[in-house]
């Protein structure tokens, strides 16, 4: 499954038999199986709200022998547009990450853009498609109304030019109109394949390459590597400016990078184009998986199943599937896309990712079930700059609850966080923990439109410190359930000065049965209870839209956990769009 909404669900038949897929990336099977050679009779017999979703026109004929998948995307419709609250930051529309600006003739093309600015979610419109400057029909190219994913096979070689129009959700919506530029052409790419040859007149599609090593090593900085199904050994291998930078799974087919538990894929980057990780499981990590050290130029990782990991016998150096390893100079500081991947078991202290100098970042569209006794989900340990966590599932069982879901350490500072739209399941946000001494600060987080179910708000010294300003809560949906919906400040000496100003929440739907509002997660002499919260502090008041219930508003669980379906409340509270 590929493209499917966050909790939306689609219903696959083959034959008599059939399932409900919510996850993306998760292999489904049927039960029972259809014999090898048997008519291939997958079908989508009930759409999911406000999508479209299609057995891929790759597919095979008759039902594989070899245990390969059979792929099914799903892409966003166009809706009528509903203008949502108005939330800080918006600024002007900007595509922080582009799409893909090369396609090899007569193989899919598909990529998707880092957009932000504005109101989320926004409307992508395909207004025109030329090759070396003639018309094409717009026919042959798909692009997903909500994500601006393009999808199309280039039929011969040249410059293809999409047009797309992208309007925010504002009530009076901002309007930007892009040029994409792909070349079509077969020079910019070589190929692997586990049936290839490592030799240097070899690297085309028909003659591949065998092994990923040899291949870089015999690339340019302006090409790609298409790797065909198959296994390939990733531990060691760098992505730099002299070499290929661009590793990309075949469409289709899966394609699994083995880490061995011996090393990691290291990418550093400071020129264009940027570095790209796309369509690949990762298998077998230990301590990290991809590493960022650093990616000046950026770094994309999109559509990969990180399968599994294992903390190495360096404890608590933060571990996990990627680390954004800055060297803690603002000249190296990176910039990462991690987009549309599933971060799936783990085990020891781990995170999805730990990020140290990472800016002009968007996460989105991440699936993370790390399984028990990891430390969290998302890391944003150290110097965060203009970092964007947007539509992403972080789920933990109920006994992981105290693990961090999407967690601001702040280490040395951060400005300019964004967290928005996201589903938590027993994993809290969390803000400010590391950031200590009174000279570290956090200036303009804001956290909206998120469910957090069975989790809370957590925030710390930093959000309090004398410079530090601008953290908003609004727009939330935080169910508690018998915890107090808001805990931190670990044990300072007494409300810090800048309490009622430098943190401000409302229009949030809370549900709670806890007697208090917030409780000091080390001590007791800041605990407040609603009356302190509201009447002293001013947060959450009725005037300010905020409403305290004390039953259970969510229905679903997991990825389907939200409001019910026709709610007046949806899209005013929590992670879920008109």
């Amino acid at each position: 499954m590929q493209g499917l909404g966050l909790g939306e669900s689609v219903s696959l038949a083959h034959g008599q038999a059939t399932l409900q897929a919510t996850f993306n990336h998760q292999p489904y099977a049927f039960a029972p199986q259809a014999p090898a050679g048997a008519p291939l009779d997958l079908r989508v017999v009930a759409q999911p709200t406000g999508q479209v979703c299609a057995v891929s026109d790759a597919a095979p004929a008759t039902v594989p022998g070899d245990g390969a998948p059979v792929f099914v995307r799903c892409r966003h419709t166009a809706a009528p547009r509903a203008a949502m609250p108005a939330t800080a930051p918006g600024g002007a529309l900007a595509l922080a990450f582009g799409w893909r600006d090369i396609a090899h003739p007569g193989i899919a093309y598909e990529s998707r853009p880092g957009l932000v600015g504005g109101l989320y979610p926004y409307e992508y419109r395909l207004q025109s498609l030329t090759l070396n400057g003639v018309a094409q029909s717009l026919a042959a190219a798909t692009l997903d109304a909500r994500l601006g994913t393009l999808r199309f096979t280039p039929r011969s070689e040249g410059t293809y030019l999409a047009t797309v129009e992208v309007r925010d959700s504002s009530a009076t919506p901002q309007l930007m109109t892009t040029t994409v530029q792909i070349e079509s052409a077969a020079a910019r790419f070589v190929f692997v394949a586990p049936q290839g040859v490592d030799d240097a007149a070899r690297g085309s599609m028909a003659a591949p390459y065998r092994t990923l090593a040899y291949a870089l090593a015999r690339t340019t900085g302006q090409q790609a590597v298409v790797l065909r199904r198959g296994t390939y050994a990733a531990a060691g291998v760098q992505l730099i400016d002299s070499r290929a930078k661009q590793l990309l799974a075949y469409p289709d087919e899966v394609v699994t990078l083995d880490m061995a538990e011996a090393g990691n894929l290291t990418v550093r980057t400071t020129a264009l184009p940027m570095a790209r990780i796309e369509g690949m499981d990762v298998i077998n990590v230990k301590q990290y998986g991809i590493v960022s050290d650093p990616s000046r130029a950026g770094l994309v990782v999109r559509n990969v199943r990180f399968v599994n990991g294992v903390e190495g016998p360096n404890r608590s150096e933060n571990p996990g599937f990627i680390l954004g390893w800055g060297d803690t100079s603002p000249v190296s500081r990176h910039k990462l896309l991690i987009q549309d991947n599933d971060f799936g078991r783990y085990r020891g202290a781990a995170y999805a990712f730990v990020l140290f100098d990472a800016g002009n970042s968007l996460v989105e569209e991440n699936q993370v079930r790390l399984g028990a006794g990891v430390n969290g989900g998302f890391h944003d340990k150290d110097n965060a700059q203009n970092n964007t966590y947007r539509r992403n599932y972080l789920e933990f069982d109920a006994a992981e609850s105290g693990n961090s879901g999407i967690h601001i350490s702040a280490q040395a500072n951060s400005e300019n966080v964004h967290i928005h739209h996201n589903l938590l399941v027993n994993a809290p946000i969390v803000l400010g923990t590391q950031c200590f001494q009174s000279t570290c600060f956090m200036r303009e987080h804001n956290v909206h439109h998120n469910t957090l179910a069975g989790g809370r708000i957590r925030q710390s010294w930093g959000v309090f410190n004398p410079s530090s300003d601008g953290t908003r809560v609004f727009h939330n949906i935080i169910a508690s359930r018998t915890l107090p919906p808001y805990a931190g400040l670990s044990c300072s000496a007494g409300v810090p000065a800048g309490f009622a100003t430098q943190m401000t929440t409302g229009a949030n739907l809370i549900e709670s049965t806890h007697r208090l509002a917030h409780k000091d997660t080390e001590c007791t002499g800041n605990d407040m209870d609603w009356a302190a919260w509201r009447s002293t502090w001013g947060r959450d008041t009725v005037a300010s839209g905020s409403v305290l219930s004390g039953s259970a508003v969510l229905t679903g669980s997991g990825i389907t956990t939200g409001l019910p379906a026709g709610d007046p409340r949806r899209s005013a509270f929590g992670h879920q769009l008109p």
